[in-house]
């Protein structure tokens, strides 16, 4: 599959990463406004993650990568960028500036969002619903990190025991939407200094949670607080039951969920871990077994996950299961 990359910004410089070197896959074309030099000297310097096993360089056409050169687009907008001329077969958009139909039209190919969007033929997440996609879905929105940490485990769970409503709260880390100082913005929590302050704020999780488990249509209500930290965040779920769910019976069924369907995308920490320590992990949502609380029909997890990792390792295993089936 030869695949195009909109935006490089953190979520597109790790599936280019993440992409090199999975032969299922070539990088065909990238696409972004900023110049060749300084994207290539984020690539080969992170400050998360530490330098890649690779080196990036500008050249009069786009980004040469050990010496194999990619054509760098500078198009403004999706109808701008000549993804045919590189002969890409899916677009992934990262930018997080084009969440509507018609602008990810422009593309002209079929196109996986990195973002919460109902103004797409479907949202998916990976390891629950993607099997459902049809060769009709063209324009698809892998919904948010957050959407991806929250819905495995709710899913084993609600299947279970029932579901009457979801609450969750995610503790991010804050991102290059908020200002480092205090600035003039519409949201004034969100005007804040992100990397000072505890910030309430929204979270489009709770509409793409629905989207994806439509049964809990009405039930979801989330939130997420941005924290000053750079890299890894948590998300505490609360499911009120249907049917009685011990302790016991709620930890037996994660761990049948993390051994079967959902291997790989959830995941079990069984240790007393902080964030740190799941930095670059590329599972979905890793529940924190000794935080796990039932009592009386409510169940409580602590669920952490690498919001950049853990996602982009789901756009490739979306990107491959595309081009498995020939969608």
């Amino acid at each position: 599959m030869r695949v195009g990359i909109n935006g490089l910004g953190r979520i597109g410089r790790g599936l280019l990463k993440a992409l090199w070197d999975d032969r299922r896959f070539e990088v065909a074309a990238l696409n972004d406004v900023a110049g060749g030099a300084i994207l290539a000297h984020l690539l080969n310097h992170d400050s998360y993650y530490g330098s890649w096993g690779h080196r990036a360089k500008a050249t009069e056409t786009g980004l040469s990568v050990d010496g194999r050169d990619v054509p760098l687009f500078r198009g403004a907008t999706p109808s701008e960028i000549p993804w045919n001329g590189a002969r890409v077969d899916w677009v992934v958009d990262a930018t997080g500036r084009f969440k509507g139909r018609a602008p990810l039209e422009g593309h002209g190919l079929p196109v996986i969002l990195t973002a919460s969007s109902r103004d797409v033929d479907r949202q998916v997440v990976y390891g629950v619903n993607h099997e459902t996609l049809a060769p009709s879905d063209r324009i698809l929105s892998a919904t948010s990190c957050t959407t991806h940490c929250v819905v495995p485990p709710v899913f084993a769970l609600a299947r279970r025991f029932g579901c009457r409503s979801l609450w969750f709260n995610t503790v991010h880390c804050y991102n290059v939407s908020q200002p480092l100082v205090d600035a003039p913005l519409d949201d004034p929590r969100r005007a804040r200094a992100g990397a000072l302050n505890l910030i309430p704020t929204t979270t489009s999780a709770s509409l793409s949670v629905e989207a994806v488990l439509p049964e809990l249509k009405g039930m979801v209500h989330g939130m997420a607080v941005r924290v000053p930290a750079p890299a890894v965040s948590l998300t505490e779920i609360t499911l009120l039951a249907e049917r009685p769910a011990r302790r016991e019976d709620v930890l037996a069924c994660l761990e049948e969920a993390a051994q079967g369907r959902l291997k790989g995308i959830l995941t079990l920490s069984r240790e007393a871990l902080v964030s740190q320590d799941f930095l670059g992990n590329p599972a979905s949502s890793i529940v924190d077994l000794p935080l796990v609380a039932a009592h009386e029909g409510a169940v409580r997890l602590i669920a952490w996950y690498d919001n950049e990792a853990g996602y982009v390792a789901r756009l490739v295993d979306l990107l491959a299961y595309l081009k498995g089936r020939n969608l």
